[in-house]
């Protein structure tokens, strides 16, 4: 017989990983990304507000020059030429410089080339670390410090991250407990696994619904 009644939906458990009523693998990973987290929170705005004050107080930043730009006439329709005089230009980061080093050694289509790209680059590599060092120098010990700290936090934190991603369920309830956290979205959550990371958490999430005899 038809009825008009309509099937209650079934109550879907609801997991505070906060305050967990049984202490499980994934739940102290969860605290080591947590107590992480609270680490970066605390420490950065400390280096950021040093690190201002450093800036203030320290002088020039690191720069190397680079080489010479060209010298260019600007055309301008309706407007008389601008000519643009020749400047120094000068790399503000190690990064940059190592970058340049690859572009330039790509480029060199000869061993004489590559040969000259390497000395150059040497001593521009040379030059900005012996600025850095001399500029490092002046920096205050708590700045130091809390730069320590937040690298110390971040690398706990990616442990963390990583240690959740390779987590290997056991029952059903853990399975779905991983599901859920790798679910969960909002402001004040801190793990955001890639694509990549997803699947892995998935494969392992399917291997223990497989051992469970759900395959």
């Amino acid at each position: 017989m038809r009825t008009n009644t309509t099937p209650a939906p079934k109550q879907v458990p609801v997991i505070n990983f906060a305050c967990p009523t049984v202490q499980t693998g994934l739940t102290a990973l969860i605290d080591r990304l947590a107590a992480a987290v609270a680490e970066v929170e605390k420490w950065a705005p400390v280096e950021d507000r040093l690190s201002l004050e450093f800036k203030q107080s320290a002088g020039p930043a690191p720069k190397v020059r680079g080489g010479v730009t060209r010298a260019s006439k600007l055309i301008r329709e309706g407007e008389p030429d601008l000519d643009l005089p020749s400047e120094d230009w000068f790399y503000h980061s190690r990064d940059a410089i190592e970058q340049g080093r690859a572009n330039a050694l790509a480029a060199a289509d000869t061993r004489e080339a590559r040969a000259a790209v390497k000395e150059r680059y040497a001593v521009l590599l040379a030059d900005w670390d012996a600025q850095e060092a001399a500029y490092n120098s002046r920096m205050p010990r708590g700045l130091a410090h809390a730069k320590r700290m937040v690298q110390k936090a971040h690398r706990a934190w990616t442990a963390a991250e990583v240690a959740i991603v390779e987590y290997e369920p056991k029952t059903l309830t853990q399975a779905y407990e991983l599901l859920a956290y790798a679910g969960m979205d909002g402001k004040r959550v801190f793990f955001t696994p890639g694509e990549e990371d997803l699947k892995t958490i998935m494969r392992n999430a399917a291997a223990a619904l497989a051992l469970q005899g759900m395959n």
